[in-house]
């Protein structure tokens, strides 16, 4: 069986290789999942820590080795949401605090109000369902 971890804030663990079939759980950043098969972009794996199978989208997923570290030394924690979103972005603490540094008349409001917006699973599954979106769409599945 082949390894790889989730490298995604949360990835979505769902029944049928499809962005739009039904949602099983959320995996964690750094989890470990064994890879049984592929298909079409599409990893079906079981997760190491709970035994529970399903589908994951290979964009969420990395073959590299992860290790939450906490001020360079490994502590057994892991990262908060707000460093995982600083990641996201390419930003840690320091570099968002030197970007501001550096340019003070940036505001941010709106986009710490966007990061802040919630989207349940049953209203992207009605949005897809509402706009046409079918599995069998290349661009979705």
């Amino acid at each position: 069986m082949k390894m790889s971890n989730v490298i995604v804030k949360q990835g979505a663990l769902r029944s049928q290789p499809s962005f739009i079939s039904q949602l099983l759980t959320n995996i964690n950043y750094g989890e470990a999942v064994e890879i049984s098969s592929e298909s079409n972009g599409w990893s079906n794996v079981r997760v190491v820590r709970t035994g529970q199978r399903g589908w994951i989208h290979n964009s969420a997923l990395s073959e590299k080795a992860i290790k939450l570290k906490s001020g360079g030394l490994s502590d057994g924690h892991s990262a908060t949401g707000d460093e995982l979103a600083l990641a996201g972005k390419g930003f840690n603490k320091q570099v968002e605090q030197q970007y501001k540094s550096r340019n003070p008349k940036a505001d941010f409001t709106w986009i710490n109000k966007m990061e802040a917006i919630t989207i349940s699973d049953a209203q992207i599954h009605n949005f897809l369902i509402e706009g046409q979106v079918t599995p069998n769409n290349s661009k979705f599945g």
